[in-house]
């Protein structure tokens, strides 16, 4: 009996040393994670679009002869760089200078004959001039005559009427005035035809003989000179430069041939290259003529460019637009058919900033928001990025986010306790 009483009075004692082992090994709960969160805040992002093309010459140009003349001398190869006016090839021009030589003769016997028929219709207007300048004269002298015999009968038939003249002296004198009128009419007409002839041997404008037979002639050697020239010119194009500065991309003429037409060299221009970037729909309507580019063709070198067009789509129907790039390459490092990546500048875009690092998921559609201590997720949408911040709706100034949910590594509705919160910021 005392030995029961013993041990249950052993027991309250046990069960308390039990308690007070399990007091001991209890651990205190953790502390929630501390993280980094950022301020969204109004700013603007500077996207870059990155597109995979090719590189095109800037022009191609297609060199022919027209002429039916045999190929002497070829002078460049396929691949070779030339510059603006160098002889590309030669065709023969023998017959064409011999029709040259001829053609200068007669120009020659048509400008002498042409000054020959200026000198005598230079003649025949003096002399016309001359006889025009003596008729006047002439009729002007027996205007005068006439003027004075004239007077000189008004005064004897006044004397006459008072007695101091016979009859006869006055008869004498109005058989005087007569015959000088009969002179001036004389001389008048004298002057009449002197001038009739001067306007027949071509005074005037465009008028007369002789300068129709002036213009005849002078019409003549204008046309043999055009013909002089015209064989100037062919035996000019006989020699085939290049037009441009560039590369010479086919050779299509051999000593011996006839070039009947056809075309001879191919050139490129590439002192000035095209990066052809192939684009959607999207990306077309956010790239502006003027833009700048990043040329890149997988090294280090990096060259700058500008949007010259952004052409509409390639076939009717579909959606793929070009954007053209122009590129200087002084030398010569971007060849035709290089493929290479076009960094385009976008337009900027402005709205509430955030860090790219802030996006819950691939989708960019949510960010943790952190309020209070707890993170919750909020809906977003992305508006366009830099790689580094990112422009969205549906989130206002001020709000406080995760701003790298990677390193964060928490949940919606998760305790947390944040560092002093920072603003995106463009990089």
């Amino acid at each position: 009996m005392e030995r029961s009483l013993r041990w249950f009075m052993l027991l309250p004692f046990a069960a308390c040393a039990g308690c007070g082992n399990a007091s001991a090994d209890a651990k205190p709960s953790p502390s929630p994670p501390s993280i980094a969160t950022a301020v969204a805040r109004q700013g603007i992002v500077h996207a870059t679009l990155q597109i995979a093309g090719v590189i095109t010459p800037y022009r191609q140009v297609g060199i022919a002869a027209n002429l039916s003349e045999p190929i002497t001398v070829v002078s460049v190869q396929e691949g070779q760089r030339v510059r603006a006016g160098q002889v590309l090839a030669r065709l023969l021009t023998d017959d064409l200078e011999a029709s040259l030589a001829s053609a200068e003769r007669v120009v020659a016997e048509d400008v002498a004959r042409y000054g020959q028929t200026s000198y005598q219709t230079n003649a025949v207007s003096a002399q016309d001039a001359a006889a025009v300048r003596s008729a006047q004269a002439s009729l002007h002298q027996a205007e005068v005559n006439l003027s004075g015999a004239t007077t000189d009968l008004r005064r004897y038939e006044s004397l006459f009427s008072q007695g101091y003249l016979p009859e006869q002296t006055v008869e004498q004198q109005r058989t005087t005035v007569s015959s000088d009128a009969a002179a001036v009419q004389s001389a008048r007409a004298s002057l009449n035809q002197a001038v009739a002839n001067a306007q027949a041997n071509g005074s005037g404008q465009n008028a007369g003989e002789q300068q129709q037979e002036l213009a005849a002639a002078r019409a003549t050697a204008d046309a043999a000179e055009a013909d002089a020239e015209q064989l100037r010119r062919q035996i000019a194009r006989a020699t085939i430069v290049a037009p441009v500065d560039g590369i010479i991309d086919a050779v299509n003429a051999n000593p011996g041939e006839y070039p009947s037409g056809r075309q001879l060299f191919t050139e490129e221009q590439i002192d000035r290259v095209y990066a052809v970037l192939p684009a959607s729909t999207t990306q077309a309507l956010d790239v502006r003529p003027g833009a700048a580019v990043i040329v890149t063709t997988g090294g280090r070198r990096r060259d700058r460019g500008t949007v010259a067009a952004v052409l509409d789509q390639v076939q009717p129907g579909t959606t793929n637009f070009t954007i053209k790039v122009l590129v200087a390459n002084a030398d010569y490092h971007l060849r035709a058919g290089m493929p290479v990546t076009g960094l385009v500048d976008e337009q900027p875009v402005s709205g509430v900033m955030i860090p790219v690092t802030a996006f819950v998921d691939d989708s960019r559609s949510s960010v943790y928001i952190v309020s209070n201590g707890v993170a919750r997720t909020h809906t977003v949408s992305e508006v366009k990025d830099d790689g580094h911040n990112a422009i969205v709706t549906g989130l206002g100034p001020g709000a406080v986010v995760v701003a790298d949910v990677a390193a964060a590594n928490i949940g919606n509705g998760d305790r947390v306790t944040t560092s002093s919160p920072s603003s995106a910021n463009n990089p």
